[in-house]
């Protein structure tokens, strides 16, 4: 009965359960410009003829595929109560195609998205050759494409191949499609998410005629060729991918990846998890690229040098990233760009001369940033005045003082600023909190200069005097005595002399050695204190220390009050902070008192090699000693230990060296 509608032009049977479509059926409407078989069961027969047949080993698989499908169809319930049907969910008020606007422009198109048509046979599609527009979308196909699947669509130029399963493994894939204008791959990801499976990406080449592809949401992290090539391609839209992992610090294989688009002018790498862009890819970017996106990645810093290599950028996205800084100075990095989005990212301030010549700039989003305060050296108005959209919305602006060249100019400009009444609005004070910026007081923050000059004199001067008054009555004292203390500190300062040393050296040791403890307390003290010859006043810290005062006062007052510092060395202790501590605090009496008051005991070899040792034996030997294996040589050692101690090591010097120096 529908043969009579000669003038009909839009046949829709989608949801229509069909199983069966005998598509040459509908070569007897000759008006007809679109058909919608989407969203029906309709699966490929095992034939040659081209009709499409129900096939039950698949339906499972691709209904899971497609569960999503179920969602959005209407079906009906009875209501026991009422006896009437009532749609579950409320229709839509017209009619909507799922085919694209860009789809129906190039004339007859037929949409089998969403069905069973898990395999393409090329016959599926003999006799339709008037075709221009093919929607297979959703439809879970994993066939590998040769290049023959479409053969009698020669003029097709809209193919929608989303949401499927293609396994691009031939160069040839699509190669029939001599006059294909529009190919989108989208949501394809099951194949590129496999590991091992062999992916090709110059498929294009073989079109000669493609100017816009669609590859988004596919995940693609790895391919065979180091590039895409296409002389014809226009757009390219590649979000929702894995550039990240192709543009690995370290990997320069892909760098070049989009070099032989030769005359792409429009690229999406939006959402592509790139933490940075990588300075050898802008280097190996399309030459007549116009639209650069990078939307929705993890930005946090942007070479914004590296536009220098695009020379006909006109359109640059960053928004939806982590970015802190802009350029320094716009112009400096690119003189074309006329559009740029920095919506949603993390900028507290504008550069100095962030616009400065910046005079093509037609279009700035500044939104949903964290800009507090926008001076007039960032937007010369020269530069701004050009502007035909300004965005500057949610962020939290200081209405200051500061903020009144930038009042004054929303309130004067022509340029379009989205939202300026109710979501550019101060964030502090707290008087205008909340409230826009157009409605700053302007006259509150401006003052007659000569009248702020004469306030300014009149205050100081009176401040200066009660200032003057009030410090000579409370704190003339204080005056005195720092004058006369820089004076001092100007003629020079010396230190007191000290007072005569309690004790005759101060024995530095590992006290947590059992053997050294004995050592000293057996040996050392018995020799030096015990004898009725020559008595020396020792300073130990388990003896002599006072308790519960803190370790580094007792340590210090001990090496002050001792004319010498023996250091009893062994493997242990020199490793220890202590040790260190102590050296330090006994040297630093070298530098602030010119006293060398060190005397070094080696119970055992350690320091051999070390510098400090061999200038100390070879600048004053006898402060330097090492305890006798040889019994009969302690007496020895004993003597050269008192004479060390008896005396200065000033004297001690090797009267060689003290001359040279």
């Amino acid at each position: 009965p529908l043969f009579s509608l000669r003038n009909l032009t839009v046949l829709d049977l989608g949801t229509n359960f069909i199983k069966v479509a005998d598509l040459a059926v509908f070569k007897k409407f000759p008006a007809l410009k679109f058909i919608d078989l989407s969203l029906n069961k309709i699966s490929p027969s095992s034939g040659d003829n081209n009709f499409y047949g129900f096939c039950s080993n698949s339906r499972i698989s691709v209904e899971q595929y497609n569960g999503q499908v179920l969602q959005e169809m209407h079906y009906f319930r009875y209501d026991v109560y009422e006896r009437n049907c009532r749609s579950k969910d409320k229709e839509a008020a017209s009619y909507q195609s799922s085919v694209k606007e860009d789809c129906l422009k190039y004339g007859e198109t037929l949409d089998l998205s969403r069905n069973n048509v898990f395999f393409i046979n090329p016959s599926d599609f003999q006799g339709l050759s008037s075709l221009r527009c093919l929607n297979l979308s959703g439809n879970a196909i994993s066939q590998t494409l040769n290049g023959s699947e479409f053969s009698y669509l020669s003029e097709l130029k809209y193919l929608d191949f989303s949401n499927n399963r293609v396994d691009l493994l031939y160069q040839t894939a699509f190669s029939e499609l001599k006059s294909l204008e529009i190919l989108d791959l989208s949501n394809n990801q099951h194949y590129f998410l496999a590991e091992g499976v062999t992916h090709v990406l110059n498929f294009m080449k073989n079109l000669a005629y493609l100017r816009k592809l669609m590859m988004n949401e596919n995940d693609i992290s790895t391919t065979i060729d180091t590039g895409m090539e296409s002389q014809s391609l226009r757009i390219l839209e590649f979000r929702g991918n894995r550039l990240d992992v192709l543009w690995m610090d370290g990997n320069a294989k892909y760098l070049s990846f989009f070099k032989n688009l030769s005359n792409l002018e429009e690229l999406d790498i939006s959402f592509n998890s790139l933490n940075f862009v990588p300075h050898d890819a802008f280097e190996a970017m399309p030459p007549k690229l116009k639209l650069l996106n990078l939307t929705n990645n993890r930005l946090k810093s942007f070479n914004w040098g590296n536009l220098y290599y695009l020379k006909k950028l006109v359109t640059l996205d960053l928004s939806n990233n982590l970015l802190t800084t802009v350029p320094r100075e716009l112009s400096n990095c690119s003189s074309s760009l006329q559009e740029l989005m920095l919506r949603n990212n993390h900028i507290q301030h504008l550069t100095k001369h962030f616009l400065r010549g910046a005079f093509k700039l037609r279009y700035l989003d500044l939104s949903s940033n964290k800009i507090e305060i926008i001076k007039k050296s960032s937007f010369p108005e020269n530069v701004i005045n050009n502007l035909k959209m300004l965005l500057l919305h949610g962020n939290p602006f200081k209405c200051n003082c500061e903020a009144v060249w930038f009042v004054w100019w929303i309130n004067q400009t022509q340029v379009t600023i989205p939202l300026l009444a109710t979501d550019v609005t101060c964030a502090g004070p707290g008087a205008h909190k909340g409230r826009s910026v157009v409605f700053l007081d302007l006259y509150t923050c401006e003052l007659d200069t000569s009248y702020l000059i004469l306030f300014t004199v009149s205050a100081s001067t009176i401040l200066s005097f009660m200032v003057l008054t009030v410090m000579n009555h409370l704190y003339f004292w204080d005056v005195w005595y720092s004058y006369h203390y820089c004076t001092a500190k100007l003629k020079g300062y010396r230190r007191l002399s000290l007072p005569d040393a309690c004790y005759d050296a101060f024995i530095a040791c590992d006290n947590e050695d059992p053997a050294v403890n004995e050592w000293v307390m057996e040996e050392l003290v018995e020799r030096l204190e015990d004898q009725k010859a020559r008595q020396f006043n020792l300073c130990l810290e388990v003896r002599d220390w006072l308790p519960g005062q803190p370790v580094f006062d007792n340590l210090s007052q001990s090496i002050q009050m001792s004319k010498k510092t023996i250091f009893v060395l062994t493997n242990k202790y020199i490793k220890s902070g202590s040790f260190k501590t102590t050296f330090y605090m006994a040297h630093q009496r070298l530098l602030d008192e010119k006293m060398d008051v060190i005397i070094l005991i080696f119970l055992e070899k350690v320091l051999q090699k070390s510098r400090y040792v061999r200038l100390r034996k070879r600048l004053c030997r006898s402060s330097v000693l090492e305890w006798p294996t040889n019994p009969q040589c302690q007496p020895y050692f004993w003597q050269c230990l008192k004479n060390a101690i008896a005396t200065s090591n000033s004297l001690a010097y090797n009267k060689l060296l003290q001359e040279t120096v």
